[in-house]
């Protein structure tokens, strides 16, 4: 069975790209454009791990990050965002990213992080 991905992305370039590039990597790949997208996403549905951007529409970034530290069965999360390093550091600290991706990357790195972080099945 294929690893669902949750991609979190506001920017409709972005996410149609991430989702294409997870696509050919055999991964099943869903996407919310907002905060409450995501939240309920993740609320409703289990995902092998999440590709999210801080900035998404709907909560700030440290409104985002409160309301995904609330999701209790939540994924293995890789940030992925143009943010500073520290912004991207301390983001990282509280919600226990698995990951963290610094915008622009190239796909290598994209996808052996994202198989790196995948939960096992349960």
């Amino acid at each position: 069975m294929k690893a669902t991905i949750l991609v979190v992305e506001d920017d409709l370039d972005s996410s149609n790209m991430l989702r294409e590039l997870l696509g050919m990597a055999d991964y099943a790949v869903e996407s919310a454009e907002t905060a409450d997208e995501a939240i309920a996403a993740m609320t409703e549905r289990r995902y092998d791990a999440a590709l999210v951007d801080l900035t998404v529409a709907g909560a700030t970034t440290e409104e985002l990050i409160q309301r995904l530290q609330g999701v209790s069965d939540r994924p293995p999360i890789v940030l992925f965002s143009a943010r500073t390093p520290d912004d991207l550091r301390a983001a990282a600290e509280q919600l226990s990213a698995a990951a963290v991706i610094q915008k622009p990357a190239s796909m290598g790195v994209l996808l052996s992080t994202v198989a790196r972080v995948i939960r096992p099945p349960s």
